[in-house]
C-alpha cells in the first residue's frame, strides 16, 4: 500500500494549547510515494493521526531542522513542516511491526507547568538518552476520541515504534516520552498500551501551579472572566475530551460564578486522580513533585535516573539542562529568565481551597500523591 504527498498550502492553529491535527494545514494531494523510505529517512517524524481518513500524517522537514532539538516537537513540525505524508493505517502498522520495540523507554506524564520540559531535558543531556518532548500524535488518544478499526493499544504502539524507530534513535540505549499534560486525563490507556515502559508522573502544588498561569495571563493582559458552573464544567471537559459527568462531581454545585482559573483547579484534580486510580489498580506508575526537584534537584534526578537504570555518574551531564529556560522562544518561557514573580490573587487561592475542602480524598494544595519518589 502506498503513501500520499500532501503538499501544503497555507498553516495555521489557534494556539499553541490545541491538539494538533491535520486541520492544521490547507493541503493539495500530490504524488503517491512509496512508503518503504520513511522508515529510514530521519526527516520524516509522526505528527498525527487522522482517524477521519484511518491514517498517519508525517512532516518533512528541512535537512537542518531536527523537531527533537525544540521545547515542544508539535510545534517544531508544524513551523518548519515542508510538506506532509499521509500513510494509511494498515501500512503504518505493518511497517511498524517490522521495527524493534523501543527499549528502555520512560513514558513521563505531568500536569503542565510543573518542571517536566526541564526534566525531559535534563535526561536528554545524558549519552545514551534521546527524548521527546510532546509528539502529539499520542495525544490523538485522550479523552473519548473514537477510535479506528485497529485496535487501540496496537495503534498506540505503533505511534512510539515509529517515533523511536532505529534511524531516529542511533545508538541511544534510553528513550523518554513527555506526553502533552492533556493526556495526563487517559494515562491509563497508555500505561495499558506500554507495560513494558517505565511510567513517571510529575504533579504541583495547585496554588502554585494555578499562580504559573496566572503569571501568563497577566503577561498577555487578559482581562479575567467570569462563567458559570456548567461552562466551566463544559470547558474543562473539552479540553480533556471526557465525559462531563466527571466535573460534575469535582465541582461544588453551590459555587456557581467561576473565573477560567478557578476551574483549572477542576483539571488538576482530575489529573491527580487518574493517577490515585491506576496505584489502586496496581499499575506500576511512580510520581515526582516540582518542589522537590527545586528543593532538592540533584536528589530528584538521582531518583529519576535510578527508575531508568542510570548510574549517578550521568547527574552532572543531567545538570545542564537547568543553565538556561527549557521552555526559551516559545510563549511559555520565563520572564527575563526568571521565575515566576506573581502570586495568585488571593480571591482566587480562597476559592480553591474552598474547592478542595469538599472533596472526598484530594483535599488539600499540597496533595502528597502514593508512590511519590523520595516520600516513599
Amino acid at each position: 500500500m502506498s503513501a500520499s504527498k500532501l503538499e501544503i498550502l497555507s498553516r495555521g492553529r489557534e494556539h499553541m494549547g490545541v491538539v494538533v491535527s491535520l486541520a492544521d494545514f490547507q493541503w493539495t494531494q500530490g504524488e503517491v510515494l512509496d512508503a518503504e523510505p520513511l522508515v529510514a529517512d530521519p526527516r520524516f517524524s509522526l505528527y498525527c493521526l487522522d482517524h477521519g481518513s484511518q491514517r498517519a500524517i508525517f512532516t518533512a522537514s528541512p535537512a537542518d531542522v531536527d523537531p527533537l532539538d525544540a521545547p515542544f516537537m508539535y510545534q517544531a513540525q508544524f513551523d518548519h513542516a515542508e510538506y506532509l505524508v499521509a500513510l494509511p493505517y494498515p501500512e503504518f502498522l505493518r511497517l511498524a511491526e517490522q521495527m524493534p520495540a523501543p527499549r528502555n523507554l520512560l513514558c513521563l506524564h505531568n500536569i503542565g507547568r510543573c518542571g517536566s520540559t526541564v526534566l525531559c531535558r535534563a535526561l536528554n543531556e545524558i549519552d545514551g538518552v534521546l527524548s521527546f518532548s510532546e509528539p502529539d500524535a499520542l495525544t490523538n488518544f485522550i479523552g473519548q476520541v473514537a477510535l479506528p478499526e485497529a485496535e487501540p493499544g496496537r495503534l498506540l504502539g505503533a505511534c512510539v515504534a515509529w517515533l523511536c524507530r532505529p534511524v531516529i534513535i542511533g545508538a541511544n540505549q534510553h528513550s523518554v516520552i513527555k506526553f502533552r499534560n492533556q493526556a495526563a486525563g487517559s494515562m491509563k490507556r497508555y500505561v495499558d498500551a506500554l507495560p513494558q515502559a517505565s511510567h513517571l508522573f510529575m504533579y504541583r502544588n495547585v496554588i502554585d501551579w494555578l499562580a504559573s498561569f496566572h503569571r501568563l495571563r497577566v503577561n498577555r493582559g487578559d482581562t479575567p472572566m467570569r462563567y458559570s458552573r456548567q461552562q466551566i464544567i463544559e470547558q474543562q471537559a473539552a479540553y480533556y475530551q471526557c465525559d462531563a459527568e466527571v466535573f460534575e462531581e469535582l465541582a461544588p454545585p453551590d459555587i456557581r460564578s467561576w473565573l477560567n482559573l478557578e476551574g483549572r483547579a477542576l483539571g488538576w484534580l482530575y489529573m491527580l486522580g487518574r493517577y490515585l486510580e491506576l496505584r489502586e489498580r496496581g499499575a506500576d506508575i511512580k510520581a515526582i513533585r516540582y518542589e522537590d526537584l527545586q528543593a532538592d534537584r540533584d536528589a530528584a534526578l538521582k531518583s529519576a535516573l535510578d527508575l531508568m537504570g542510570l548510574p549517578g555518574s550521568a547527574l552532572s551531564d543531567a545538570r545542564r539542562a537547568f543553565e538556561s529556560d527549557a521552555q526559551a522562544g516559545t510563549k511559555l518561557a520565563r520572564d527575563e529568565g526568571r521565575g515566576n514573580t506573581i502570586r495568585l490573587p488571593e480571591e482566587m487561592g480562597a476559592m480553591v481551597g474552598r474547592i478542595l475542602s469538599e472533596q472526598r480524598v484530594i483535599d488539600r494544595a499540597d496533595f502528597v500523591l502514593p508512590g511519590t519518589i523520595g516520600l516513599e
